[in-house]
């Protein structure tokens, strides 16, 4: 059996980011929490945290980080069953790609969580690192671009969400206006999320042999911001084709490439042993993205 309050000043450590950090959220001295936290490690007989800024778990703190996840869903599933309704809601942990929560996550978790006895805390990563976070037993599921699952977890397919390249006509007349062109996007600037976004270098290298790093591009960390700055004619965007369908049918975004579009299929990851409650949530959230991602014909 695991001892509660060594648990419970791991997971503060891991949460907080520190021991100072853990000792202020548990009202404790900072000596009281590493004094927990070194008698549990001497329980496993491993170091489970590796002391840093911020402190980490390291694999066997992973391992242990998990299934302290799903304990606790357990135990809250049980206390709901035998105590009633009367039981606060359960947090669960998801880790997202920001193109999904801007496209299609939130009204396929509106319709999902509706009534059911959860609180979601979202983490929110490039679609090829958030299986990492799962691998480190932060989150209890994922929405992934891997496919492969890791060992001791299922990765169900989604569907495909499809990107388009996309500008204002204005954009499009100013830096387009001999058609879209390798030259023409040599000197054109696009918008990329972040340092990890490789989509775009991807897409250009494929359909114009333009290498990575060779175009000019915006960093804007916000999927809301492509859209709000390629809106303003800062530049032309990959984005998800959901996420814009209102300004492609007004007419203030257009397809600069229609016969060139961009399809990222997306998987489910989640630990194989669930709460049972959980499981359930879990399904109805794959059958929902089913429903919205684009299927194979």
């Amino acid at each position: 059996m695991f001892d509660g309050k060594l648990t419970e000043a791991f997971l503060a450590v891991v949460r907080e980011g520190s021991f100072d950090r853990a000792a202020a959220a548990l009202h404790l001295t900072q000596s009281a929490v590493s004094q927990r936290v070194r008698a549990l490690e001497s329980r496993f007989g491993q170091t489970l945290l590796t002391r840093g800024r911020p402190c980490v778990p390291t694999g066997a703190g992973q391992t242990l980080l998990r299934y302290l996840d799903r304990i606790r869903l357990l135990e809250e599933e049980a206390l709901r069953t035998l105590a009633g309704p009367g039981e606060g809601p359960s947090r669960l942990a998801l880790a997202v790609n920001a193109d999904s929560l801007h496209a299609w996550l939130p009204k396929v978790l509106a319709e999902t969580l509706a009534g059911s006895p959860f609180t979601v805390e979202l983490q929110v990563d490039n679609e090829d690192y958030t299986h990492q976070l799962l691998a480190r037993g932060e989150v209890l599921a994922c929405v992934s671009a891997r496919f492969e699952p890791m060992r001791g977890c299922v990765a169900e397919p989604l569907g495909a969400l499809r990107y388009i390249c996309a500008a204002t006509p204005r954009f499009a007349a100013r830096h387009f206006a001999g058609g879209v062109s390798r030259t023409a996007l040599l000197r054109a600037p696009g918008l990329l999320y972040n340092r990890k976004d490789a989509m775009l270098g991807a897409y250009l290298s494929r359909h114009f042999g333009i290498s990575e790093g060779h175009y000019p591009a915006h960093l804007m960390p916000s999927s809301q911001a492509f859209v709000d700055f390629a809106l303003l004619d800062v530049g032309y965007v990959l984005v998800p084709e959901l996420a814009v369908a209102p300004q492609l049918a007004s007419g203030a975004l257009i397809d600069l490439l229609p016969a060139k579009p961009h399809d990222v299929p997306l998987f489910w990851h989640a630990w194989q042993i669930q709460a049972p409650m959980v499981d359930v949530l879990f399904r109805r959230i794959v059958t929902a993205a089913t429903a919205v991602l684009r299927q194979p014909d």
